[in-house]
C-alpha cells in the first residue's frame, strides 16, 4: 500500500520522503530533516515499524495509516511520532480500512487488545 500512495503522490507532484524497512538507518535522519525543515515536502510515506520509533515528525499534523498492525504498541508508537515536545498543532489521526478485508480482523484484535490493556490498568 505504501508503494502506491508514493507513487501517487509523485505522480502529483506532491514533494514528500519514505522511509520504510529498506530505507537505510543512516538515510533516514536526513529525510526526517528535510520533511521537518522544508516547506515543499508536504507528506511523509512511511511504514509503521520503519517510522515507529526514534522519529520526530513534529511538522505534521495529519498522519493517516494505510496500514495496521496486530500489535496496538506499534500503532500508539507511530502515532506519537506526531505527538512530540515540539507539535504547536493539533494533531488528528486517521486509519484507512477496506471493508471486508483483512483490515476488519485486524482491527477488532487491535481493539480488543486496547481494551483488555485499559482493564489491567485501571486496576493496578
Amino acid at each position: 500500500m505504501i508503494d502506491a500512495i508514493h507513487e501517487f503522490l509523485l505522480k502529483k507532484k506532491v514533494g514528500c520522503i519514505r522511509i520504510d524497512g529498506s530505507t537505510p538507518a543512516v538515510a533516514r535522519q536526513a529525510l526526517v530533516t528535510d520533511f521537518q525543515g522544508k516547506d515543499a515536502i508536504r507528506a511523509a510515506v512511511l511504514s509503521i515499524r520503519a517510522g515507529g520509533v526514534g522519529l520526530t515528525l513534529t511538522a505534521a499534523s495529519t498522519v493517516i495509516f494505510a496500514e495496521l498492525s496486530w500489535t496496538p504498541g506499534d500503532l500508539i508508537q507511530a502515532e506519537d511520532r506526531a505527538h512530540r515536545i515540539g507539535q504547536v498543532s493539533s494533531v488528528n489521526i486517521y486509519y484507512l480500512l477496506a471493508n471486508d478485508t483483512v483490515d476488519d480482523i485486524i482491527w477488532d484484535v487491535v481493539q480488543s487488545k486496547l481494551e483488555n490493556l485499559g482493564q489491567v490498568n485501571c486496576c493496578q
